[in-house]
């Protein structure tokens, strides 16, 4: 009878035991982010807040991701996350540079076909069960909220959103991509106050205007509420459209280039665009005549922008070189240290873990393709 009170004393006290521990670890489970379902092997999970403000939970490890802004797949490279990618755009895929610096992306699938919101299959999303898609804009965050896939939207237009979205993609992709954005951060903020360093003593009438053509159409410009503005600004330049539109994305009247009257031209236009774009661009300004009383024509002042794994004058990454680079076009004399070549092949190194060569950089700057 002893025997049998403490065989039930004894199982009493193992139920008691075992009840304890898996309350314990179901404390610690969500403490830790994890949930656990029934027939199931706990899953870690975490959240991040992204730039729309919605809370988005995700894997504690991110393995597929399906990016929809072309300039954030950038963001993904340089965080270390490209072999997340399962669907990227056509645009990235049609970025020269990008294929050089990461091969894979010739495997990736497009999902988006054009530019813009809505550009993409939500079926065919879905069916390729992504843990997270990035996109740009909050309708397509909501519409692919609603088809019930985990979202999340970055998007910038100016220094203080780039550093945000490259904080924020960190914190989707997870493991490593933190501490690389920090280090990333650092390089940017240090390449900013180098430049801003060199031109503060410059008076208001001795800042260059520059006017930068974003498209095919040489009217399509940046107005004041853009990330042109922010660089040139850092560079001692002054955006010479900035007073004629707000828009970040604009097409002005050749008589607002012509009052604008600006010192420099900049063609900021992506090969994917078209081949050789920017050349094109330029020398089609250089011959019409419409272009020729104003100065940085009449001065052969006109510079095509460097396209790298995205092009850097715009929701780019290597706006940290934009600055650098913008600098030494500007004011040269200012800069005459500044070795650009250099500059990348450090970039591409420190955050690609590419080796670029002298040419390969000098083409890069020239703003063309790879060879």
């Amino acid at each position: 009878m002893k025997g049998m009170e403490k065989m039930k004393s004894w199982k009493k006290q193992a139920a008691f035991f075992a009840a304890a521990m898996l309350i314990t670890a179901q404390v610690f489970a969500g403490g830790a982010g994890q949930r656990q379902e029934a027939g199931t092997s706990p899953q870690a999970t975490r959240a991040i807040t992204d730039m729309g403000g919605a809370r988005v939970e995700l894997p504690g490890k991110v393995t597929k991701v399906i990016d929809l802004w072309h300039a954030n797949n950038q963001m993904v490279l340089l965080l270390g996350g490209a072999d997340t990618l399962i669907g990227t755009t056509t645009v990235v895929k049609g970025l020269p540079w990008f294929a050089r610096i990461y091969p894979r992306i010739s495997e990736v699938k497009p999902y988006t076909l054009q530019t813009g919101t809505g550009g993409y299959n939500t079926e065919e999303i879905m069916m390729a069960r992504p843990d997270v898609v990035i996109v740009s804009g909050p309708q397509d965050a909501e519409i692919l909220r609603n088809a019930g896939i985990t979202t999340a939207m970055v998007t910038f237009r100016d220094f203080d959103g780039l550093r945000q979205t490259v904080t924020t993609t960190a914190g989707i992709l997870g493991g490593n991509a933190p501490a690389k954005a920090e280090e990333y951060l650092r390089y940017l903020d240090n390449n900013i106050k180098r430049v801003q360093d060199r031109v503060k003593d410059l008076k208001q009438d001795e800042k260059l205007k520059v006017y930068e053509i974003r498209g095919v159409n040489p009217l399509d410009t940046d107005g004041r509420i853009s990330i042109c503005t922010e660089w040139l600004d850092a560079a001692g330049g002054i955006n010479a459209i900035a007073g004629a539109t707000d828009e970040n994305q604009a097409t002005v009247t050749m008589e607002a280039v012509l009052q604008a009257n600006p010192d420099v031209i900049i063609v900021a236009v992506q090969n994917a665009a078209g081949a050789n774009g920017s050349e094109a661009i330029i020398e089609r300004i250089k011959t019409d005549r419409a272009w020729s009383s104003i100065p940085a024509v009449k001065n052969n002042r006109i510079y095509a922008n460097p396209v790298g794994t995205f092009l850097w004058a715009r929701y780019s990454c290597e706006e940290a070189l934009q600055v650098l680079w913008t600098g030494k076009i500007l004011y040269p004399d200012r800069f005459r240290d500044i070795d650009m070549v250099k500059e990348l092949q450090g970039f591409y190194k420190q955050f690609y873990n590419y080796d670029m060569s002298a040419p390969e950089a000098e083409l890069m700057l020239a703003g063309k393709d790879p060879q």
